[in-house]
């Protein structure tokens, strides 16, 4: 589970380094993605799904985007919309049943002791 906020219509640096610093470990992993901004931080996420699929990633179709006018009071405080829990429940689903799918390949690749 991957959230993010957007700036200028990419990520965070913090989390694009965390990301790369940690390369080999989510090869064959599941992702799923909330964010957050003026566009719901949409962008941000287009663009980790494409750091991410170089990292053999499987990201879910379906992703939390929060608005900063909507689903945030003032700007600051969080108060999600009542239609986003169905949003995370849908995301949260996908990631679960990708992961599961996904798992064969993990033990595949991972090294033998």
């Amino acid at each position: 589970m991957f959230v993010t906020p957007e700036y200028n219509h990419s990520t965070s640096g913090a989390l694009k380094n965390a990301i790369d610093f940690l390369y080999a470990e989510w090869h064959n992993k599941a992702a799923g993605f909330v964010s957050y901004g003026a566009a719901g931080g949409t962008r941000a996420v287009e663009h980790l799904r494409l750091v991410l699929g170089e990292l053999q990633v499987a990201d879910v179709r379906d992703q939390v985007a929060l608005s900063l006018s909507t689903d945030f009071e003032g700007f600051v405080a969080l108060r999600p919309a009542a239609h986003q829990e169905a949003t995370v429940t849908a995301m949260l689903d996908q990631v679960i049943a990708w992961g599961g799918a996904l798992r064969r390949l993990r033990l595949e690749a991972a090294p033998q002791q």
